[in-house]
C-alpha cells in the first residue's frame, strides 16, 4: 500500500491505529480494506471506476447521516450530538497533525479554525433544523450549496457564473419551493434553518478554498478539533449531559462520527484523486437523493407525487450545475476522462 496523504504518510495508518482499538468492529476491517488497496496496482480507467464508487459511497453514507441523526436526537441534545461526532473524526485523523515532515503552519491552524467554526454552525443549524422538518426534506434542501457555491465565489472573487449556474439555481428554488409548500404548515422553522445551513455549507467550501494550499488532512483534522470545542463548550453551557447512553444511541453516534464523517471522508480524499472534480461533485451531491431515500424508507417519512417532483427538479439542478462547459468537456474528452 504506497497510497499516501501530502505529508507523505500512509492515509491507512492513522485509520489503521485507530479501528485497531476496536477489534470486534466490523466497520474497521471494511475501512482498512478500502483504504489499503493499491490503487496505483490498477489500471487508469479502472482506478476512475473505483474513485466514482467510493465517492457515490460517501454520498449514500452521509444521506445515510441525516436518518440517523434525525433518530438520536430523541435520546441526546444537539451539541453534545455534534461533540461526540466531531470528535470521533479528530481522533481517526490526529495522526496527520505529528508529522515530521509538514510540521502545522500557522495558516494552516488559522484555516482550521475558521472552517471549524464554518461547518459547527453549519452543523448546528442542520441538525436543529432536524428537530422540526423530516430527515429527506433536511438532506435535500441542505444541497442547497451545491449551487450557492458559484454565487458566492463571484461575489468574493469576482469569478461570475455562467448562465447554466443561473439556471440550475432557479431550478433548485422551484424545488425547494415545491418540497417546503407541501401539506398544512408550508415553510417551517426546520426548513428555514435547514437552508440557512445550506448557506453556511456554500461558506465552509469557500473558506476551505482559500486555504487549499495548505495540508488538506491537517486542515480537515484542525476543523474537526475546533468544531467539537465549540460543541463541546455549547452543550456544556446550554444543555443538559445524556443521563444514559442505551444502545441505539450509541450506534446512531458511532455511525455519524466512524461513517458519516471519518469514513466518509477518508474516501472522498480518496475519490477525488483518481476522479475529475466534476464527476466528484456530481456523485457526493446524491447524498439528498439517499438521504431522501432513507427517511422514507427507514422513518416511514411520506413520499407524495409533489415531494417526488420537487426531488427530481433539486437533483435536476445537481446535475445541471456540475455540467462542464463546452470547452471544459472538449478539454476532459482529450484527457480522457
Amino acid at each position: 500500500m504506497r497510497l499516501e496523504y501530502h505529508a507523505g504518510i500512509p492515509l491507512s495508518m492513522g485509520l489503521e491505529k485507530f479501528f485497531g482499538q476496536f477489534p470486534g468492529l466490523p466497520l474497521g476491517a471494511g475501512c482498512a480494506i478500502v483504504v489499503g488497496m493499491d490503487m496505483m496496482r490498477l489500471n487508469e480507467k479502472a482506478r476512475r471506476r473505483l474513485a466514482n464508487c467510493m465517492l457515490l459511497l460517501t454520498g449514500a453514507l452521509w444521506g445515510g447521516g441525516f436518518v440517523a441523526m434525525k433518530s438520536a436526537l430523541s435520546s441526546i441534545s444537539t451539541n453534545y450530538l455534534l461533540a461526540f461526532r466531531f470528535t470521533i473524526g479528530a481522533l481517526g485523523l490526529s495522526y496527520c497533525l505529528f508529522s515530521r515532515r509538514r510540521p502545522l503552519r500557522r495558516r494552516t491552524v488559522l484555516g482550521g479554525m475558521a472552517a471549524g467554526a464554518c461547518i459547527y454552525s453549519a452543523f448546528a443549524t442542520q441538525t436543529y433544523g432536524l428537530m422540526f422538518t423530516t430527515a429527506g426534506k433536511n438532506a435535500l434542501i441542505t444541497a442547497v450549496y451545491v449551487v450557492l457555491v458559484p454565487l458566492l465565489l463571484w461575489a468574493w472573487k469576482g469569478v461570475r457564473p455562467g448562465r447554466r449556474i443561473m439556471g440550475a439555481a432557479l431550478l433548485m428554488l422551484l424545488g425547494i419551493a415545491l418540497l417546503s409548500l407541501e401539506g398544512e404548515g408550508g415553510i417551517n422553522m426546520g426548513d428555514l434553518l435547514t437552508f440557512l445551513c445550506g448557506i453556511l455549507y456554500a461558506l465552509h467550501i469557500c473558506v476551505v478554498d482559500a486555504f487549499k494550499e495548505e495540508d488538506v488532512m491537517q486542515l480537515t483534522c484542525l476543523q474537526f478539533v475546533f468544531a467539537a470545542a465549540l460543541a463541546w463548550i455549547a452543550g456544556l453551557c446550554f444543555e443538559t449531559f445524556p443521563a444514559a447512553f442505551t444502545a441505539d444511541m450509541i450506534g446512531e453516534l458511532a455511525y455519524c462520527g466512524i461513517c458519516a464523517t471519518l469514513l466518509a471522508l477518508t474516501m472522498m480524499n480518496i475519490g477525488i484523486k483518481y476522479a475529475s472534480p466534476a464527476y466528484a461533485s456530481l456523485f457526493m451531491s446524491t447524498e439528498s437523493a439517499f438521504g431522501c431515500l432513507f427517511g422514507v424508507l427507514l422513518l416511514g417519512e411520506p413520499f407524495t407525487a409533489r415531494t417526488g417532483m420537487g426531488c427530481l427538479l433539486i437533483l435536476g439542478a445537481l446535475v445541471l450545475s456540475q455540467l462542464p462547459e463546452k470547452n471544459m468537456a472538449a478539454a476532459a474528452r482529450r484527457e480522457g476522462v
